[in-house]
């Protein structure tokens, strides 16, 4: 018996990353369908000392939604520094054949406690919840291997490793599934 079970608690963590629909409602006043993947983490930072190192975190998850006609990428950044982006920053997804895909924020934007969470952890750290416009079918199939943010203070870069690497597509996928 024990034997059987090890593998399946083995994989719950795996089932419980899955990409999946958090919200596909019609709004009641306006009539608008509203779509909204789950979030899932493209960045993660390995760094034992965590927002006591003197450097900047860089925790990053992905969503799609759809509020009516209007798709937007989010992103959540949890950091440890106060950062802003202009209106219309760019933020350019580089993939593995060397294309860009520029999407831009919708909106000034400046860190704030809890901003950039998903669930708990994080919640006392400053973070980012950032809206970005642009063409999200063309990240379908895409391996999207880097990612830069334009902050109004520069540029940061970001590498995604090899398993993020294809969890912006897969997210995609289940979105564009749940636009039919």
């Amino acid at each position: 018996m024990k034997k059987l079970l090890f593998p399946l608690f083995a994989l719950l963590p795996l089932c419980s990353m899955a990409q999946k629909i958090k919200v596909n409602e019609t709004e009641k006043f306006t009539k608008k369908t509203i779509i909204e993947t789950s979030f899932e983490k493209i960045v993660s930072d390995k760094n034992v000392l965590g927002s006591t190192g003197g450097r900047l975190m860089k925790n990053i998850w992905i969503a799609f939604r759809k509020s009516g006609e209007a798709e937007y990428l989010r992103l959540k950044w949890c950091t440890n520094e106060v950062i802003a982006l202009s209106k219309n920053a760019d933020v350019i997804f580089l993939d593995a054949d060397g294309n860009t895909y520029v999407f831009q924020n919708t909106d000034f934007t400046v860190s704030g406690k809890g901003e950039g969470t998903v669930g708990a952890w994080g919640s006392a750290l400053y973070g980012l919840n950032i809206y970005l416009v642009g063409d999200c079918s063309a990240l379908e199939g895409k391996v999207i291997t880097d990612m830069r943010i334009n902050t109004t203070d520069g540029y940061i870069d970001f590498a995604l490793n090899k398993k993020a690497a294809n969890t912006i597509s897969k997210t995609y996928k289940v979105f564009k599934a749940a636009k039919k």
